[in-house]
């Protein structure tokens, strides 16, 4: 959360909240996963398809994930050219999923606002930080569920997910699934930004809230959180009422499309990282 735009230190009941919300979406996600691998005839193993299956709905989205799997091909074949054969349980060789041709599924590049906005913030938020500040901070963006060991990260992403042993899990969908558990916080540490900026003791036109002239009106949410002293001392944290009242937003968005009048019976709840 510290990485995303969190303060120093969160609380630990906003820590749990999350924790519980990402835990409850990730099993989600992995279970229509797996129900839609499971409906294939031919090849039933659960694939990173399946997940982009899940995703189609925002292609914006599925082409960052196939940049991510893109960058982390080219980094693992930087790290097999600089260690060699020296780190054998590093698994740097390319897998077979992973070295298959791609072209025929690629998503089509487009302008991700979001992680425009995300990497407008953390810049934003290490100008106004200390040595030690950017130090603590650039770790905790650094933070990943990956290990040097893949049978390790394998055990125990199983056993967080609580996973079924019968499910064959490949080291691209530990990949995709680390990738849906951070981009999950960070799309829930986006939504309590907005809903801090949105309470009533900041009732002012959003179009004032641009600090330099000449910014696009897409940028007005990235900057005020900085603006009000974010990453410093004595900023408040994140707190739970925030999280609740962000979930509720973000369900109610989801409720739009259906209709109010919806069968709650074939209603899907709605994934933050989709």
């Amino acid at each position: 959360m510290r990485g995303y735009g969190d303060c120093e230190k969160p609380l630990r009941e906003s820590v749990l909240l999350v924790e519980k919300i990402v835990l409850q979406q990730l099993r989600g996600i992995m279970q229509e996963a797996i129900d839609h691998a499971m409906s294939r005839p031919n090849s039933p193993t659960l694939s990173r398809r399946d997940f982009e299956y899940i995703m189609r709905k925002n292609q914006v989205r599925v082409a960052r994930l196939q940049r991510y799997f893109r960058d982390m091909a080219l980094m693992k074949k930087r790290l097999k050219d600089l260690c060699g054969g020296r780190y054998p349980h590093l698994n740097l060789g390319p897998s077979s999923e992973t070295s298959d041709d791609d072209s025929d599924r690629e998503a089509p590049e487009k302008y991700d606002e979001e992680k425009a906005r995300r990497l407008f913030r953390a810049d934003r938020i290490s100008q106004i930080l200390t040595g030690r500040q950017y130090e603590e901070y650039i770790a905790a963006r650094r933070t990943s569920f990956m290990h040097r060991n893949t049978e390790v990260m394998k055990s125990r992403m199983r056993q967080w997910l609580n996973i079924p042993e019968d499910v064959n899990i490949t080291q691209s969908c530990l990949l995709t699934l680390a990738y849906l558990a951070h981009e999950t916080i960070a799309v829930l540490v986006d939504f309590c930004i907005l809903t801090r900026l949105n309470t009533s003791n900041r009732t002012v036109d959003p179009y004032s809230r641009v600090t330099p002239s000449g910014k696009s009106y897409n940028m007005l949410h990235a900057c005020p959180e900085v603006a009000q002293g974010r990453g410093l001392d004595g900023v408040k944290p994140i707190t739970p009422q925030e999280i609740t009242e962000a979930m509720r937003r973000h369900r109610q968005m989801a409720m739009r499309s259906s209709g109010r009048y919806r069968n709650a019976l074939n209603f899907k709840p709605p994934y933050l990282a989709m």
